[in-house]
């Protein structure tokens, strides 16, 4: 396994990066990493801010992928199925940081719109829930009352028992969506967006401790999400553009 690093001289400015004891040079450095683990894991030896690493993480998504036998004719591209008490559902996902018993779903199904994404006479389906990130509760159980609840409301809704239709499946939790993304806990959105000012409250696209390094993604300003997270990278051109 890489190890990875970033190399600076004692006046903090950075001449590239540190991979397995070799140095690639380079006359700026962008980090898309998760803030939190950039600091942990690629800026040791620098202080970090303790303060903005410690703040409550957003959410995360437990995701289903189920392959499915048979169309369904009464779902199309995008379908969500809404909890019965919105507000319960809000309690136990930041509150008691677990998951609630009639959650939110999530239903997309790409085969509605590209057929070849899934089999003749069948559909691919991507349904997903909102959870907390981890915080080292047992996911195992969670998943398994989790996969129950969800398929017990959308056979009531849809009238019919789609558990018999599922053939194949693959499960994504907060664990493995750190593991496979550097997302600390978890989290979608890097820390938790609470208030009108919490884009400024993130961590900011520039380093200013040390020179030419530079930070994109969700987990910094402005925020978390596709289009903030393009908008991250767009606010370091500009910078780099602006200097040049």
């Amino acid at each position: 396994m890489k190890k990875f690093c970033i190399a600076r001289q004692a006046n903090l400015k950075f001449k590239g990066i540190k991979v397995n004891n070799k140095t690639l040079k380079a006359d700026l450095v962008i980090s898309n990493l998760d803030i939190w683990f950039t600091y942990k894991n690629l800026l040791k030896g620098i202080t970090e801010p303790k303060k903005l690493l410690n703040q409550e993480r957003s959410s995360s998504a437990l995701i289903f992928y189920w392959g499915m036998d048979g169309n369904y004719s009464d779902l199309g591209l995008h379908n969500i199925f809404f909890a019965e008490d919105y507000q319960k559902e809000f309690n136990a996902i930041w509150k008691d940081k677990t998951l609630s018993d009639d959650p939110t779903v999530y239903i997309n199904i790409s085969a509605k719109h590209i057929r070849s994404d899934a089999p003749a006479n069948a559909e691919n389906w991507f349904v997903m829930i909102n959870v907390p990130a981890n915080n080292g509760q047992n996911w195992d159980q969670l998943i398994k009352e989790a996969r129950t609840n969800i398929i017990k409301k959308i056979s009531r809704i849809l009238n019919r028992n789609i558990e018999n239709d599922i053939i194949c499946e693959q499960i994504l939790d907060p664990r493995g969506i750190e593991s496979k993304t550097g997302s600390y806990q978890g989290a979608l959105y890097g820390n938790s967006s609470n208030n009108q000012f919490s884009a400024f409250l993130r961590h900011a696209n520039f380093s200013s401790k040390v020179k030419n390094l530079y930070f994109c993604g969700g987990s910094v300003h402005p925020g978390g999400g596709i289009p903030l997270a393009l908008l991250s990278a767009k606010i370091i051109d500009d910078d780099i553009s602006s200097v040049q």
